[in-house]
């Protein structure tokens, strides 16, 4: 073959598509991925044209959050969605667009339904310290609750700490507001409830991370995040999630009271500006 018949013949050869391995589901019934995965399609979809075609896949075993960030921080996973704090933010590089545009920091409280009165009666952080919540092992959560003066007892096991609850181990699991609805499905009324009317708040974006070194993959996602909240197909994506809207119609409802707390792990976050991106307290 002449060179220039193998010069065309590389060129018309299709580009090899970029593999991305991303953090799995932490069990079976971990629905929580669906969303960022979608989103980190959405993402290389929109980049396509400048960087080629590229796929993403789970890894291949059950990965707790505090696994999978280390394993990015080694470079022995390419990618992880997670509640941004100095410290991870320092091992790893973070991709500066809120996935969830801050509904992570709206916690509700998942309980055992004849606890629901007790709790229901709450109306500050002092009275909540005298309940104890369940948070998973390596999760910033822990430290934001614990430096705010509530009572935390930590698992490894995600589906665990939900039959903690229903055994009135504990008291209470602060859930995401954009997270607990599928998680409440898969239980009966009669084992796990949310209180109703009462929400803690803290800012918590979650960003994607990758390795420190990665700065083309950090670029990438960036520029197709970015792409797409300016065409509109990350509002669309965000509210195609029924979790999401139904968060929604939780934090929006009249009479919804707050507990504020503060989040020692980012004190030098600043929200961002765009309303598109951060949806404030």
């Amino acid at each position: 073959m002449s060179r220039w018949l193998l010069w065309l013949w590389l060129v018309a050869m299709p580009a090899a598509a970029l593999e991305i391995t991303h953090r799995p589901a932490e069990s079976g019934q971990d629905q929580r991925v669906n969303y960022f995965v979608a989103l980190l399609a959405l993402a290389l979809e929109k980049t396509a044209p400048d960087h080629g075609p590229a796929r993403a896949r789970p890894f291949d075993q059950p990965l707790s959050q505090a696994r999978a960030f280390e394993m990015v921080a080694r470079g022995e996973l390419d990618l992880v969605w997670s509640m941004a704090s100095r410290e991870r933010m320092d091992k790893a590089r973070a991709v500066p667009v809120p996935l969830l545009k801050g509904l992570l920091g709206y916690r509700v409280l998942l309980a055992h339904p004849q606890s629901l009165a007790r709790l229901g009666e709450i109306g500050s952080l002092s009275a909540l310290g005298g309940f104890t919540a369940i948070q998973g092992e390596g999760w910033p959560d822990v430290d934001i609750l614990r430096a705010n003066g509530l009572e935390v007892q930590t698992a490894t096991d995600y589906d665990g700490m939900f039959r903690m609850v229903m055994g009135r181990r504990v008291d209470y699991f602060p859930r995401s507001v954009a997270e607990v609805w599928p998680e409440l499905a898969r239980h009966s009324p009669q084992a796990l409830a949310v209180v109703p009317g009462l929400v803690l708040y803290y800012p918590a974006p979650i960003y994607f991370f990758v390795h420190p070194d990665n700065r083309a993959l950090a670029g990438r996602l960036e520029t197709g995040l970015r792409r797409a909240v300016a065409d509109g197909s990350f509002e669309r994506l965000f509210l195609a999630q029924e979790e999401h809207r139904r968060a929604l119609a939780f934090i929006g409802a009249p009479g919804l009271r707050r507990l504020a707390l503060e989040n020692p792990l980012m004190p030098d976050f600043v929200p961002p500006a765009d309303p598109r991106l951060w949806l404030g307290p």
